[in-house]
Protein backbone atom coordinates (compact mmCIF):
# COMPACT_ATOMS: atom_id res chain seq x y z
CA UNK A 1 0.00 0.00 0.00
CA UNK A 2 1.17 3.57 -0.89
CA UNK A 3 1.58 5.48 2.27
CA UNK A 4 0.48 9.43 2.42
CA UNK A 5 4.34 10.00 2.85
CA UNK A 6 5.50 7.81 -0.66
CA UNK A 7 2.64 10.24 -2.47
CA UNK A 8 3.47 13.75 -1.29
CA UNK A 9 7.55 12.62 -2.31
CA UNK A 10 6.53 11.78 -5.74
CA UNK A 11 4.36 14.74 -6.29
CA UNK A 12 7.27 16.78 -5.11
CA UNK A 13 10.04 15.03 -7.49
CA UNK A 14 7.35 15.00 -10.44
CA UNK A 15 7.25 18.73 -9.79
CA UNK A 16 11.07 19.17 -9.91
CA UNK A 17 11.18 17.04 -13.03
CA UNK A 18 8.95 18.80 -15.29
CA UNK A 19 10.66 22.37 -13.98
CA UNK A 20 14.53 21.08 -14.42
CA UNK A 21 14.22 22.18 -18.47
CA UNK A 22 13.33 25.94 -17.21
CA UNK A 23 16.15 26.04 -14.63
CA UNK A 24 19.00 24.16 -16.32
CA UNK A 25 20.26 25.96 -19.69
CA UNK A 26 22.42 25.19 -22.08
CA UNK A 27 25.98 26.87 -22.64
CA UNK A 28 28.05 27.40 -26.20
CA UNK A 29 31.15 29.01 -25.65
CA UNK A 30 32.00 29.35 -29.17
CA UNK A 31 30.07 28.64 -32.76
CA UNK A 32 28.82 25.19 -33.21
CA UNK A 33 29.59 23.86 -36.88
CA UNK A 34 25.92 23.43 -37.73
CA UNK A 35 23.67 26.41 -37.14
CA UNK A 36 20.34 24.35 -36.63
CA UNK A 37 21.27 21.98 -33.61
CA UNK A 38 18.48 19.76 -31.21
CA UNK A 39 19.35 20.51 -28.04
CA UNK A 40 18.17 18.52 -25.00
CA UNK A 41 16.92 20.19 -21.89
CA UNK A 42 16.26 18.58 -18.40
CA UNK A 43 18.51 17.26 -15.21
CA UNK A 44 19.85 14.94 -14.54
CA UNK A 45 19.14 13.08 -17.38
CA UNK A 46 17.79 15.46 -20.34
CA UNK A 47 14.20 14.53 -22.13
CA UNK A 48 13.22 17.73 -23.20
CA UNK A 49 14.46 17.61 -27.04
CA UNK A 50 14.33 21.39 -29.37
CA UNK A 51 15.80 22.61 -32.29
CA UNK A 52 17.89 26.13 -32.04
CA UNK A 53 18.49 28.18 -34.18
CA UNK A 54 22.47 29.80 -33.54
CA UNK A 55 23.14 33.31 -35.10
CA UNK A 56 25.57 33.28 -37.20
CA UNK A 57 27.77 36.14 -35.88
CA UNK A 58 30.64 34.78 -33.96
CA UNK A 59 30.51 38.06 -31.69
CA UNK A 60 27.55 36.73 -29.86
CA UNK A 61 29.03 34.03 -28.34
CA UNK A 62 29.38 32.58 -25.48
CA UNK A 63 25.55 31.93 -25.95
CA UNK A 64 23.01 30.58 -23.30
CA UNK A 65 20.25 29.13 -24.95
CA UNK A 66 17.68 28.53 -22.95
CA UNK A 67 14.78 26.02 -22.86
CA UNK A 68 11.13 27.80 -24.64
CA UNK A 69 8.36 26.91 -23.30
CA UNK A 70 6.32 23.65 -24.98
CA UNK A 71 3.58 25.92 -25.87
CA UNK A 72 5.33 28.27 -28.02
CA UNK A 73 7.68 25.80 -29.30
CA UNK A 74 7.70 22.44 -30.88
CA UNK A 75 8.96 19.98 -28.14
CA UNK A 76 9.77 16.32 -28.45
CA UNK A 77 9.54 14.69 -25.15
CA UNK A 78 11.48 11.24 -24.35
CA UNK A 79 9.99 8.76 -21.57
CA UNK A 80 12.73 7.01 -20.81
CA UNK A 81 15.16 9.66 -19.52
CA UNK A 82 12.18 11.51 -18.07
CA UNK A 83 11.34 8.58 -15.92
CA UNK A 84 15.07 8.16 -14.98
CA UNK A 85 14.66 11.77 -13.90
CA UNK A 86 12.10 11.23 -12.02
CA UNK A 87 13.13 8.41 -9.76
CA UNK A 88 16.38 10.42 -9.16
CA UNK A 89 14.32 12.98 -7.72
CA UNK A 90 12.21 10.63 -5.80
CA UNK A 91 14.73 8.72 -4.26
CA UNK A 92 16.73 11.83 -3.66
CA UNK A 93 13.48 13.20 -1.90
CA UNK A 94 12.46 10.29 -0.19
CA UNK A 95 16.65 9.88 1.07
CA UNK A 96 16.11 13.14 2.62
CA UNK A 97 13.11 12.72 4.30
CA UNK A 98 14.10 9.38 5.40
CA UNK A 99 17.44 11.11 7.00
CA UNK A 100 15.69 13.88 8.86
CA UNK A 101 12.66 11.54 10.45
CA UNK A 102 15.41 9.57 11.46
CA UNK A 103 17.29 12.23 13.60
CA UNK A 104 13.73 14.03 14.51
CA UNK A 105 12.65 10.79 16.02
CA UNK A 106 15.43 9.26 17.50
CA UNK A 107 14.64 8.08 21.45
CA UNK A 108 17.06 10.68 23.94
CA UNK A 109 19.91 8.92 25.54
CA UNK A 110 19.40 7.88 28.55
CA UNK A 111 21.58 9.00 31.48
CA UNK A 112 23.14 7.06 34.36
CA UNK A 113 22.06 7.33 37.48
CA UNK A 114 24.60 7.72 39.74
CA UNK A 115 24.40 5.01 42.99
CA UNK A 116 24.91 6.91 46.30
Amino acid sequence: MISKKDIIIGILSLAFTIISPFTFHSYYEGKPESTIQNIVFGAPFPFAEQTISFPENSDSYPLEVKFISPFEKETDYKVVPFLFSFFSYFLLFYSLYTIFSRYMTRKPKRKKEEQT
